[in-house]
């Protein structure tokens, strides 16, 4: 595939994905810092990550959960979809044609988007067990989780035009697969593994394309000449 010329308009693009990428990486460990740190007792490896954003006292599966910042949690969540679903959008606008690699990224990107929206809405606690509501719960989740592992995945396809390194493909797609087995494991694996650990492997793995990406179009508007090394994607 040819490398697209590159124009001010493009580059904008790219440089505007950039931000939003990096910002919704900061969203995520901002609200999950802030959060966690008023959780008394929380636990990164046996806590799960929407125990932050349970808003109210609660005891599931014996881990006991009580978090005061929970808004805090679901405001992150929110603010996470709005800048990556902006990201993919916008990040469109930097390719010269827009085909089918691009559009299962983009489909995948918008899947994630409204699965955070739905973590944030529909929580995980004792009450939505009750009523129903937690099966919403669970379709964000499995949303987010292979929605944007599946990102990274199709990423080194849909973005190829960009110029990105030679290993940006390679490194995406190890980082989607890692992820989505992850999800799988927590779903089959032993109970007595660290869940928390488990799922967070399913989390970071999204958060760290996200960096990757961000750099590397960063980068690239600071005069990295991958295209020119490579010639061809």
């Amino acid at each position: 595939m040819r490398i697209a010329a590159r124009t001010g308009e493009t580059d904008a693009a790219a440089r505007a994905a950039a931000f939003c990428w990096l910002g919704t990486a900061l969203a995520y460990f901002i609200a999950e810092t802030i959060a966690a740190r008023a959780f008394r007792g929380y636990s990164f490896t046996t806590h799960m990550i929407s125990d932050l954003g349970i808003p109210y006292p609660t005891v599931i599966n014996g881990r006991s959960i009580d978090s005061p910042l929970a808004v805090v949690m679901n405001a992150g969540f929110v603010v996470q979809a709005l800048l990556y679903a902006s990201a993919a959008l916008v990040i469109g606008r930097a390719l010269p044609k827009r085909g089918a690699a691009y559009a299962v990224f983009l489909g995948a990107a918008l899947a994630d988007a409204l699965g955070l929206v739905l973590i944030a809405v529909f929580h995980s606690g004792t009450r939505e067990i009750a009523d129903g509501t937690i099966v919403w719960h669970l379709v964000g989740a499995s949303l987010s989780i292979v929605g944007g592992n599946l990102v990274a995945m199709s990423s080194g396809f849909a973005l190829a035009p960009l110029g990105m390194p030679r290993f940006y493909r390679p490194a995406g797609i190890a980082l989607g697969l890692f992820g989505i087995s992850s999800i799988a494991f927590l779903i089959t694996g032993p109970a007595w593994f660290p869940l928390g650990a488990v799922e967070r492997a399913s989390v970071y793995t999204i958060t760290a394309w996200e960096l990757m990406t961000a750099a590397l179009l960063l980068g690239r508007q600071r005069g990295w000449s991958f295209a020119q090394r490579q010639g061809r994607a």
